[in-house]
């Protein structure tokens, strides 16, 4: 039989009922899950963290494609043809904005569950998280996010920290004397008609640049990257360290005789801040240690 909690009615908002269940359950085993391996945890307790469970979040979600505009005769004011225009553009035309929108809700209510669940554990930062996404079947998608709580020695954090980080390489940063605060995710799409200049140089037997194809993945890297520096300063980051770049290209049929080609690019990283502003990190240690106490030399 479920545990009463998971026996409720869900109304979609919040932890569901069977996250809710297992964070209860974790909470009172006093054991932690952990999905670090041995030197990670190993360098993590080197700078003060424990992990104190393992936590996850998730959410299905239904991806419609209302929004996907055409890329013909985008190029309105500039003379008649096409031109590329991208998701985060802010015009009429921004071809896939509501799909990248859908995106970026399915991402940020996975991580913010996450949140919930290492708040609700007590934790100060939630080190090696993984993304992934999966399909179910028809438009539903599920976004996952998965990774481990840890706590620190020291005051509680206001805000719990989020990286994709691995253990070590956490250990390393904050030797380095920076901080992670929250993982960051640019995501852009750019469409562009197929137009006459386009499929001559796709047909022609000679070693071409296609021109507008070349435009359309500079344009979604881009506006991607945009995106990626904006949503880092708002988890407070002075610098990014990237961890995964990711590129889609697909073709589609707005109506007949029209071909637009659309290309969606992701970036994924870390947002970190400077907690030491010394031009290198303070240390007692000794490169020789004196045998003779007598001669002993101070730095």
């Amino acid at each position: 039989m479920p545990p009463r909690d998971e026996q409720q009615p869900w109304d979609g908002v919040g932890l569901p009922p069977a996250a809710r269940s297992r964070i209860a359950r974790a909470a009172d085993s006093h054991v932690a899950g952990s999905l670090l391996s041995v030197p990670e945890a190993a360098a993590l307790a080197a700078v003060g963290f424990t992990p104190v469970g393992e936590v996850m979040g998730c959410m299905v979600e239904h991806i419609g494609w209302r929004g996907v505009g055409c890329g013909y005769g985008m190029g309105y004011g500039t003379g008649y043809g096409s031109r590329t225009v991208t998701s985060g553009s802010g015009s009429r035309w921004a071809g896939l904005a509501p799909l990248m929108d859908a995106y970026y809700r399915g991402w940020d209510t996975a991580l913010s569950r996450l949140l919930q669940e290492a708040v609700a554990l007590g934790a100060d930062g939630v080190v090696g998280i993984r993304l992934s996404q999966e399909h179910l079947g028809g438009d539903n998608r599920e976004f996952l996010a998965l990774g481990t709580a840890v706590r620190g020695a020291g005051p509680r954090a206001t805000t719990p920290f989020t990286t994709d980080l691995s253990g070590t390489d956490t250990s390393k940063l904050l030797h380095a004397g920076w901080v992670p605060t929250g993982i960051a995710i640019g995501i852009s799409a750019a469409v562009r008609h197929d137009d006459y200049s386009t499929y001559q140089q796709r047909q022609t037997w000679s070693n071409t640049q296609i021109d507008g194809y070349t435009d359309l993945v500079n344009a979604a890297r881009h506006d991607a990257r945009t995106q990626f520096e904006r949503r880092a300063r708002a988890h407070g980051g002075e610098a990014v360290l990237v961890s995964g770049m990711r590129l889609k290209i697909w073709e589609q049929e707005p109506s007949d005789g029209h071909t637009d080609h659309v290309a969606q690019a992701t970036i994924i990283g870390t947002a970190a801040t400077s907690f030491r502003r010394t031009a290198s990190a303070p240390t007692n240690s000794l490169t020789i240690l004196p045998l003779d106490r007598t001669k002993e030399t101070r730095r």
